[in-house]
């Protein structure tokens, strides 16, 4: 069998407790493969739950005495792949008794593709239809040689691997993908949604992510009306000081109902400035935290009051679970006369009386879009800004976090896992994976699908969620994950950061074993009968 010769890499730089990594070469006689397709917001969990050396050993996915080798594309957006040493009875130390095993499965190679989000997750995974992975059989630069506890990093320029995905993950559940959220404006079918094995996967927390200076002038107007302490000081990410937005302004923004940030205003007069033009006004300086001053007119973009929004394209998740949280779109026919606003950056300019949307293939282009539009520059990582310094908002989940933005409250409530476990925060969808059943003409099988369900099974476990959650670190409160109530019973309905589990769920159940699947239409209620905090 025709090796991926990739360099001049030996065994000892494979699987050599102390040897440094290099460009390894595959060989599929012992290396099982699995595609990937799917949700971008959860890019970063299935990247950390493959390869970090902090998840219990039975859930790990890798040998931790290996090195593992990430190859991915030349932004680090869109695609990547994990080559490792198998963590099943080969590997060193506790094993995961869920992986297959054998000769073929020494070694395995897991692609995940971001690009077209939770859609490709869905309709091309029940349908079966190629999608283009990372080619990592040429192109590929070491970018770092890593160690046993950072995975190398292999740049690959060529995206041309065309592959039918063996599994997809959705940040909302399959059916919800049709109508303003259907791929390529194609409704998924029941037919389709019938040739799926759904199983849940985690609850996963989502926000309202402002660049920094619109946070900051929002911290500054909220606390000349009392709406924040006077102690709070300008840039304190901290969750008392925080600044909110309400679910009705969150709506009214991502229906394309304001052009304008002004829309937004200071005070409850009959005269009350718009938040733009108020921040010109402020023009002396304030005390800032961690030390120094700043003036907050410095923080407007100058004769730009305009509403920018870094939303997500059509089909992906992250964008169906805010377009059915904030407008209840696909959940009812009265919620067809307001649907979400599409992009308008290529047919409209400023000043035409409509918000300037900018709509992005992946959530690590969210990023870039915030990040430019804050920094006013061009940085060329799938973003490309030719306005300079504008106030934007985004849709991100919390495994996202930059210098350049910052979640705010929504309706007072902060984005913590603690606020989503009390009940108190609504912006969370339960992410599904699937995978091809009996009812498919090409369904997963054999060690593939073995493969497949123990990374499920590692992705549930409340461990693994402690775990992760440590890597997506916020002022006010770290963590993006909670484990779902129906594969993980609840303790009292509390917030424990060691075992997180939400006692809420989208699905209900019906029976001892019995239950309606998670369906991101339905209001989150306790699961069965448990228990919930005041």
């Amino acid at each position: 069998m025709k090796k991926l010769v990739l360099g001049a890499a030996i065994a000892a730089a494979m699987f050599g407790a102390a040897a440094q990594a290099a460009i390894p070469t595959i060989d599929p006689a012992n290396t099982r493969v699995l595609y990937i397709s799917g949700a971008s917001a959860a890019a970063t969990f299935i990247d950390k739950l493959v390869t970090s050396t902090n998840v219990d050993a039975t859930d790990r996915i890798c040998d931790p005495a290996s090195q593992v080798y990430r190859f991915r594309d030349t932004g680090n957006t869109e695609q990547f792949a994990i080559y490792c040493k198998a963590n099943n009875t080969g590997a060193v130390g506790v094993k995961n008794p869920s992986l297959p095993t054998g000769a073929a499965n020494a070694n395995l190679l897991i692609y995940k593709v971001n690009t077209g989000g939770s859609g490709t997750g869905v309709t091309p995974v029940a349908q079966a239809t190629p999608l283009a992975f990372l080619n990592i059989t040429s192109g590929c630069t070491e970018k770092n040689a890593g160690n046993l506890s950072t995975p190398a990093d292999i740049e690959c320029t060529n995206i041309n691997n065309n592959q039918i995905p063996d599994m997809g993950l959705s940040d909302v559940d399959p059916i919800q993908f049709r109508g303003n959220n259907a791929i390529n404006g194609v409704d998924i079918s029941a037919t389709d949604v019938a040739k799926l094995t759904v199983k849940a996967a985690a609850a996963l927390t989502f926000g309202a992510p402002v660049t920094w200076d619109l946070y900051r002038t929002l911290q500054a107007a909220q606390k000349s009306t009392n709406d924040l302490p006077a102690s709070c000081l300008i840039g304190d990410r901290t969750e008392t000081c925080m600044p909110s937005l309400t679910s009705a302004q969150i709506a009214s923004i991502h229906a394309g109902k304001w052009d304008e940030w002004n829309a937004l205003k200071v005070g409850n007069s009959a005269t009350a400035p718009g938040l733009h033009d108020w921040a010109l006004t402020q023009t002396t300086a304030v005390p800032a935290f961690g030390g120094g001053n700043v003036t907050i007119a410095d923080l407007a973009p100058v004769d730009a009051p305009f509403l920018h929004t870094c939303r997500r394209d059509v089909g992906s998740g992250t964008q169906a679970q805010s377009n059915i949280i904030f407008l209840g779109d696909g959940c009812s026919d009265a919620a067809t006369a307001l649907p979400p606003a599409n992009a308008t950056d290529a047919d409209f300019a400023e000043g035409d009386g409509v918000a300037i949307i900018h709509s992005n293939t992946s959530t690590g282009r969210v990023d870039s879009c915030l990040r430019d539009l804050q920094n006013g520059n061009d940085a060329g990582s799938g973003f490309t800004n030719q306005w300079g310094h504008r106030w934007a908002i985004g849709i991100l989940s919390l495994e996202r976090a930059n210098a350049a933005y910052e979640f705010v409250k929504i309706d007072g409530v902060a984005p913590t896992l603690a606020n989503v476990v009390e009940g108190k925060y609504k912006d969370w969808a339960e992410n599904t994976f699937q995978y091809r059943n009996n009812a498919s003409s090409a369904p997963l099988t054999g060690d593939k699908k073995t493969l497949a369900d123990a990374i499920i099974k590692s992705a549930g476990a409340p461990s693994v969620m402690a775990d992760l959650n440590g890597g997506f670190v916020h002022t006010f409160g770290n963590g993006a994950y909670l484990a779902v109530p129906s594969n993980f019973a609840s303790v009292n309905g509390r917030f424990d950061s060691a075992r997180p589990v939400v006692p809420f769920s989208h699905a209900v159940k019906t029976g001892a074993s019995t239950f309606a699947p998670t369906n991101a239409c339905r209001v989150p209620t306790i699961w069965g009968g448990g228990a919930g905090q005041l």
